[in-house]
């Protein structure tokens, strides 16, 4: 595959961060006069005189870098190299997910020093307390050759417009939960977290939301109940730092488009029919399975335009392959096996340790 390289003269600005990368939005200086154009310089004038700089051709920059993200991976064990994760991606995503559902993401080229710079920002933003809390410590892999461009599906130069990012998680409930399960297996683990103290997904309070917003169930943009869904929408702009002001439009708006659109149907059913065992039968050489995988971490983007300005379309980004190595594998199966056994997916869990899971209403299960 061709790999362009990322300019080393760009300048980065820190926008956000998940526990596996930072992205970073990039500015790109006018391009210089072609230092390559001697054969033209013969044709100037008499042949015997420069042409201003202003008529030497420029060096244009490759498209590829137009309306564009830079992501870059973190140092951590259990991540798959971005290189390996592309691969993926080009051989076995885009062949189940058609193009105008996915973010569109291109290898490049990374300078020298660019993720020891970055590193230094970061830690620069620790001191700064500019940097969220839960990301303190972890920072870019300086030995990466490779980084990830991503269209950019940030509201930016898009007045009028809002994107809501959110993960669909486990669409379906897991192949290995028991038999008569009160919760899936989002809420489930979310209840477990809660009652460990782990749990840091729940956003401050937000003017316009019920005072106790709900906890996202993925199950209820399934459920074909009006009260579930509003439930659901409610709980994605909670999460989203959405604009205030938006809220009384986007709430109908992506009711509607979660009623109508297939991309949330295409991806429940990739999750089941990629993992119909479960997490307790798990085969590590099995590539589907870890297809399900990262079809259940992925994030989708939601453009909503104001009403009258055109149609709500999504596409699945942060699609980064799930590999079973850094003891992942082993905590995929030590959480399922916990789930059960302590008894968080049936809603039987001691009481002694669930003092926040109590307060989790049932699935759609």
């Amino acid at each position: 595959m061709a790999v362009a390289d990322f300019p080393s003269n760009a300048t980065l600005e820190y926008l956000a961060e998940g526990a596996a990368n930072v992205v970073y939005r990039f500015n790109l200086p006018p391009s210089s006069p072609s230092i390559e154009a001697d054969s033209s310089l013969d044709d100037y004038g008499d042949g015997t005189s420069t042409p201003p700089p202003s008529e030497l051709p420029a060096i244009p920059y490759d498209p590829i870098f137009q309306r564009k993200l830079l992501r870059l991976r973190k140092a951590l064990p259990s991540t798959t190299s971005v290189l390996v994760s592309q691969q993926k991606f080009e051989k076995v995503i885009q062949p189940l997910v058609p193009s105008e559902y996915l973010v569109q993401q291109d290898l490049v080229k990374l300078p020298p020093g660019l993720q020891a710079n970055c590193n230094q920002n970061l830690r620069q933003m620790e001191e700064d307390g500019t940097r969220p809390r839960k990301r303190h410590g972890t920072y870019l892999a300086v030995d990466a050759t490779f980084g990830t461009l991503v269209t950019d599906m940030t509201s930016a130069g898009n007045q009028g417009q809002v994107v809501i990012d959110f993960k669909p998680k486990w669409l379906a409930q897991s192949p290995s939960a028991p038999a008569g399960s009160r919760r899936c297996r989002t809420c489930a683990l979310r209840a477990m977290r809660k009652a460990s103290g782990k749990h840091h997904d729940q956003q401050p309070f937000k003017p316009h939301f019920p005072h106790n917003p709900p906890d996202f169930c993925p199950l209820d943009l399934f459920s074909g109940e009006s009260n579930r869904l509003h439930s659901a929408v409610i709980a994605i702009l909670n999460n989203s730092g959405c604009p205030s002001s938006a809220i009384e439009w986007l709430i109908p708006r992506l009711m509607e488009f979660f009623t109508g659109n297939p991309l949330l149907g295409l991806l429940q059913s990739l999750q089941q029919s990629l993992d119909p065992n479960g997490v307790s039968q798990i085969n590590v050489n099995e590539s589907n399975f870890m297809t399900a995988m990262t079809l259940r971490d992925c994030t989708m983007f939601v453009v909503v335009p104001s009403p009258g300005y055109g149609s709500v379309q999504a596409r699945l980004g942060d699609l980064d392959w799930k590999s079973p190595d850094g003891k992942k594998a082993e905590y995929w199966l030590e959480t399922e096996r916990r789930l059960i056994n302590e008894g968080w997916y049936m809603g039987t869990e001691e009481k002694s340790s669930s003092r926040f899971s109590r307060e989790e209403r049932w699935c759609n299960v």
